[in-house]
Order: C-alpha cells, then structure tokens, then sequence
C-alpha cells in the first residue's frame, strides 16, 4: 500500500497541479485525466499513465507511480465538483501523432477551433464512428486542457490527433488522393449523400468557421439545411452530422 499523501503542499502533488495551466503541459509534455472512464479508455488504448492518484488504493494501471491521496488533497487536484477519487497523468505523445489515414479512412481536419469544449465533444463523435484521424490546424485550443480532456470523456485516447500549422496542413490536402468536404451554407448538394474514401472532413471555427483558403481546397461542398431562425450551428453539432452522414454505411 503505497504512502498516504495528506498535504497538498507535497512536491510531487504540487508538479501535477500545475498541469492545470498550458505552460507546464507544454514544458513537460504531460496531461491529466480524470475518472474510472478515462483510465479504462486508455487501457484499450495501449496507453500506461505515468502517475495516478487515488483515495483508495492500491490501482494497477500499468502506472510507473502509485500514489495514494487523501480525500481533501484529491479535491485540490480535482477538476469536478464531485472527485471521482481516481486522476490519471499521461504522456501527450501516447496521443499525438502524424497526419497519415489510409486509403480506405476518414478523417476530420478541425481549423482555429478555440473552445476545448466544442473540441472534447468532436472528439467523442469521432470516437464514437470509429475515426480516429484528428488534425488540428492552426490556433485550435490545446487538446490537453483539462476542459477539453473532459469534454471527450476518455475519447481522447481513442484518437490519433496531428498539430498542425496553416501551411503543414496545406502539404497534407496536396497530397490527399480522396474526397476533401466542406461544408458551405450556398452550397447545391446536401450532406445527406454517399462519400467516397478516403474522406477529409474540414470544419472552420465557431465564430468565422471554415477560412477561403481552406474551403477553396475542398473538391466536395455540401449544405446542411435549417430552415428555421438560426444563423448557424455549434461546430460540434454540425461535425456530429456530419461525421455519422460520412460513416452511415458502416453503421448500418
């Protein structure tokens, strides 16, 4: 049974509150995850946390550090009104990778999306259809905060998630020998239509959404109909329709 850890002044309980802020995630390359869900998530993932905490003890997740935290050091660390008594710390490269579907994938790229939340619930959409190939372009919000790694409720590790800069991204779309699809509010052809693979889904930000340089490289532009009083949809919503739209026949 591994020590109790009662003061939230202890060194090691201090590193990892600090993982709160972007500054030390990027310095140290780590990130936090929350919950029983999270931490069997990145099991069949294949992915070992390096540290966890929990009330109760001991846990066997493969960790490199077990350690045991008292009830008001666990609500300290806690990002949830109720504490799940159980909080992971993982490797962010266990998740990042290189853009690189096959050709039979899809994928969605996601351009300057700036709320970790809308950025959480894609990526349990994608989860959810079995699209694993995520590329963030541009100033999207970290995939790592812990809004954003809630939000996905451990689909995070279900992802194959690519940064990439405006012009990376560009060299990605030159080399795509598949559909490419975005959505515009004047486009002719409605969503609801077979895709061919491989597919790339780009979705723009929730304020200005997809940029002319971007939507000009689609060679598919696809309308979702509203004919009711709203502007527009949430980003995650419309990514949501989007994505089960492009997967329908393998969910059939």
């Amino acid at each position: 049974m591994p020590e109790l850890i009662t003061s939230a002044q202890n060194p090691t309980i201090k590193f990892i509150r600090a993982l709160e802020q972007k500054k030390a995630r990027q310095e140290t390359g780590l990130f936090v995850a929350e919950g029983r869900r999270a931490l069997e998530r990145a099991r069949l993932a294949g992915i070992t946390p390096d540290y966890v905490l929990a009330t109760e003890g001991p846990q066997d997740w493969g960790q490199t550090r077990d350690l045991r935290v008292s009830g008001a050091v666990m609500a300290r660390l806690s990002g949830q009104n109720n504490p799940t008594g159980l909080i992971g710390v993982f490797k962010q490269s266990a998740i990042l990778s290189d853009f690189a579907p096959g050709p039979d994938d899809v994928a969605i790229a996601l351009e300057d999306i700036r709320d970790p939340g809308n950025l959480g619930t894609i990526l349990r959409t994608a989860d959810a259809v079995s699209v694993r190939h995520v590329a963030l372009v541009g100033e999207s919000c970290d995939p790592f905060s812990p809004e954003a790694v809630r939000a996905s409720m451990g689909s995070l590790f279900g992802a194959r998630l690519s940064r990439m800069s405006a012009k990376q991204f560009q060299g990605a779309l030159a080399e795509w020998r598949g559909e490419i699809v975005a959505t515009a509010a004047q486009a002719a052809t409605d969503y609801r239509r077979t895709y061919a693979r491989p597919t790339l889904l780009l979705m723009g930000s929730e304020g200005s959404g997809l940029s002319d340089t971007l939507a000009a490289q689609a060679n598919v532009s696809v309308r979702i109909p509203m004919s009711g009083g709203a502007e527009s949809l949430n980003v995650a919503t419309a990514s949501a329709l989007m994505l089960y739209e492009v997967k329908r026949a393998e969910l059939r």
